[in-house]
């Protein structure tokens, strides 16, 4: 039997060493043909169409190497019918053992898991697209691909998958539905074909990636050509009903238990193959898991990424504009106050989003959503209706031009009742009594409306050689002069497998009031620059890459005059059993703008006008992440204002796979600051229990003491999928004051959604 594998196992080697060096970036074809044959979904590639169609493979290394054919090759074949396109992909595997697959559930980590997976660029833009992978138990995990790589696994639809594993190979077909992804009725889409062979250490591609680059970018595609151009999917109506009944208690304030009985709706409508209409009313984020508390030691607010599903499908076209200091548009703006143990949702009545492509060269975005009164902290959150409206063109080649607008409007408050004034020059906030607003309530003014409309321009060569990015937004509201209201910013990097270079600068008026967007700091310049170096050595080091960064940045005035700076080296090695080091250094001056005090505790701040610096070192390890057992930590010690600080990280995973995973994260920080001023040592603990009873079946416990704000929380959620995309939740969740473990507040649901196709 070894003798076989090895003879198979040169045989197949040879073929991919002839067909390698064919798979070029635009220079291979695949020919599409419709099928009336039925196809059972059962992953054995038994029935007769499968033997007809055409086979493509040729993959080759994207890793350890980016200049050999696959030690395992994989083929795959396309075919359609009247309402789906159909995919057959074979994974030959001639390695003893067993495959990796650590988890049942969906949307699996791509890195941690044998799969294999498609990438399609139905627009033919080579910018945005779809992707599905399975791995061999048949875990589905879907994404939007934006930006030409960026995959985002937030987006959930219907599609269907089997697997079948065989002798020397395991098998998959995909059926993916035309009314689940958008299309242009083009006859040629991009096309990518992606494995992670984890069992072997290998990723492999039928286009060539070199290496550098995302596997996902879809620059690095053949060309899908259809016998003839798709037709429209028809009508498309999706209604997704909700039904959630809840009960909880605020214990801190004394209030009673408050029972609730809740139901609405979320709607899809195909307004054209390519453009959708997204509906919600009453939407319940109930299911949606609690932030990972952070331990803040920063001057400004944090930023919290969005993880409700109604906002995330074309998230790009809203969330990207300008750069990560001065975006627009911040989604969670929209129906949360606050974060972590501090967070709570304001009701959000009802909301639309248009969003997708007109034509090859447009795409369009518009939303308009409406909350109601925040009843817990009504000088904070009156009923609100916000609406964005996005215009983009593509232009030369994979660049894009965009306008953007941005609007609040107030729906029946004072607008000097509750108007609130920015401190320019350190972002923070305070109320008409000069009283400062809690961080966790930054950016929430009150005034009659708030706009903020610009343009951004980005640029993308079609050798991935060049990105940009270059915006200029102004911001509108009432009793704010109208001197000192925009943001504008330039970004350039060139990047190639073995040097890279970036160079950015960003200039926020002191006025700018993006309050629907997130702008920690206004009446400031940002600058920075750096470079990357990577080696690759040759066949027969453990080390699979390594190499060096620079870079510096800094903060000024408006006025040209020094606030922060800040500069770093690091040292990179990844090694080819995965397992990865870095060791750097960093220099950092502060010129503080406004008292503070680097413990956070309440303490003697440093006072304004004072001016800090001080090094820092920091070592970061990784364990090879194909074990059941990984590790991760940081060690970083050095000056912290006018005093020291030591931060230890430590992060462990156990794999029970694919039953159960077990996580602990946590977090040590110790400031020591000289007389008058106070120490702290900082505790954040988040262990996560994660149990995948089958692919339809999850339970996830996750808890978290924070000691900088005297908080143990505990969310606890049960999933179970009945249905393609329609869910069962049952959540509990509680907090704890850490003084003498008092109950903060505690809460649970019982919620059922239904994917219902009109």
């Amino acid at each position: 039997m070894n003798r076989i594998k090895r003879i198979l196992t040169l045989f197949f080697l040879l073929v991919s060493v002839w067909s390698w060096g064919q798979n070029l970036p635009d220079q291979v074809d695949y020919f599409i043909e419709s099928t009336d044959e039925f196809i059972q979904l059962d992953g054995k590639l038994d029935e007769p169409v499968w033997k007809k169609l055409p086979k493509a493979g040729g993959f080759y290394q994207t890793f350890p190497t980016d200049d050999q054919p696959a030690l395992d090759s994989t083929q795959f074949m396309i075919t359609y019918t009247d309402k789906a396109i159909i995919i057959g992909v074979i994974c030959y595997d001639y390695l003893d053992g067993d495959y990796i697959s650590t988890t049942r559930r969906r949307d699996f980590g791509w890195s941690n898991n044998d799969n294999v997976g498609v990438y399609l660029d139905p627009y033919n833009d080579k910018t945005n697209g779809f992707s599905f992978q399975v791995t061999p138990n048949n875990v589905q995990r879907e994404g939007l691909v934006l930006l030409g790589g960026d995959v985002r696994d937030d987006w959930d639809n219907k599609w269907f998958s089997a697997v079948y594993k065989g002798d020397n190979f395991w098998s998959v077909e995909i059926s993916i539905p035309f009314k689940t992804i958008r299309y242009n009725n083009v006859n040629q889409w991009n096309l990518q074909v992606l494995r992670n062979n984890l069992k072997r250490n290998e990723r492999t591609a039928w286009i060539q990636v070199p290496q550098g680059y995302r596997m996902s970018n879809m620059t690095f595609s053949g060309r899908l050509n259809w016998d003839q151009s798709p037709e429209p999917a028809g009508p498309n109506v999706t209604l997704i009903p909700y039904v959630a009944s809840s009960a909880g208690r605020n214990h801190e304030e004394g209030e009673p238990t408050e029972y609730k009985l809740d139901a609405g709706f979320d709607a899809k409508v195909a307004v054209s193959s390519s453009l959708n209409l997204d509906l919600t009313f009453n939407p319940d984020f109930s299911q949606v898991e609690v932030d990972q508390q952070v331990t803040n030691l920063q001057r400004f607010e944090l930023f919290f990424p969005e993880r409700r599903q109604f906002f995330l499908e074309n998230q790009d076209l809203f969330a990207d504009g300008g750069f990560f200091r001065s975006r627009p548009f911040f989604s969670r703006r929209i129906g949360i106050q606050g974060s972590g143990e501090t967070r709570r949702n304001v009701p959000i009545i009802a909301g639309a989003r248009l969003s997708g492509k007109i034509g090859s060269k447009w795409r369009v975005g518009a939303l308009n959503m409406v909350t109601n009164r925040d009843e817990t902290s009504k000088e904070l959150s009156p009923a609100q209706n916000y609406s964005v409206a996005v215009l983009e063109r593509q232009i030369f080649g994979r660049s894009r031009l965009s306008a953007i607008f941005v609007g609040r409007n107030n729906l029946g408050n004072s607008a000097v009742e509750y108007d609130s004034i920015r401190l320019a020059s350190t972002g923070e906030l305070r109320d008409e009594f000069g009283n400062e607003i809690a961080a966790e309530d930054t950016l929430i003014t009150l005034s009659e409306y708030n706009y903020v409309y610009g343009l951004d321009y980005n640029l993308a060569t079609v050798d991935n050689s060049w990105e940009g990015d270059f915006f200029y937004h102004r911001s509108s509201d009432p009793n704010v002069s109208s001197d000192e209201k925009y943001a504008t910013g330039a970004f350039l990097r060139y990047q190639k497998p073995t040097f890279g270079a970036r160079v950015n600068f960003q200039r926020i008026g002191e006025n700018h009031n993006a309050e629907v967007g997130f702008v920690p700091r206004t009446g400031v310049s940002n600058y920075g620059a750096g470079t990357e170096f990577n080696i690759f050595p040759k066949e027969g080091s453990t080390i699979q890459r390594h190499g060096a960064s620079f870079d510096f940045g800094g903060v000024l005035t408006n006025e040209w005059e020094r606030l922060d700076n800040d500069a770093g080296v690091e040292y990179r090695f990844s090694f080819l059993n995965t397992s990865y080091l870095e060791v750097g250094s960093n220099w950092n001056y502060v010129s503080l703008t406004s008292s503070f005090d680097p413990s956070r505790s309440d303490g003697v701040e440093l006072e304004e006008n004072t001016t800090h610096d001080w090094y820092r070192y920091r070592i970061f390890y990784r364990s090879d992440r194909r074990k059941n057992f990984i590790v991760r930590g940081s060690i970083s010690n050095g000056g912290f204002f006018n005093g020291r600080r030591f931060n230890a990280e430590l992060g462990l995973t156990f794999r029970m796979p694919p039953l159960m995973q077990i996580e602990l994260n946590g977090e040590y920080n110790k400031v020591n600051l000289p007389d008058p001023y106070s120490d702290a040592d900082l505790y954040l603990i988040g262990p996560r229990f994660d149990l995948t009873l089958s692919n339809n079946v999850f339970f996830t416990t996750f808890i978290q003491y924070n000691s900088q704000s005297e908080n143990l929380g505990h969310n606890s959620r049960f999933q179970w999928r009945f249905k393609p995309v329609s869910d069962v939740f049952l959540v509990y969740t509680d907090n704890y004051i850490t003084d003498g473990f008092q109950t903060r507040n505690r809460a649970i649901v019982f919620k059922i959604n239904y994917w219902l196709n009109l």
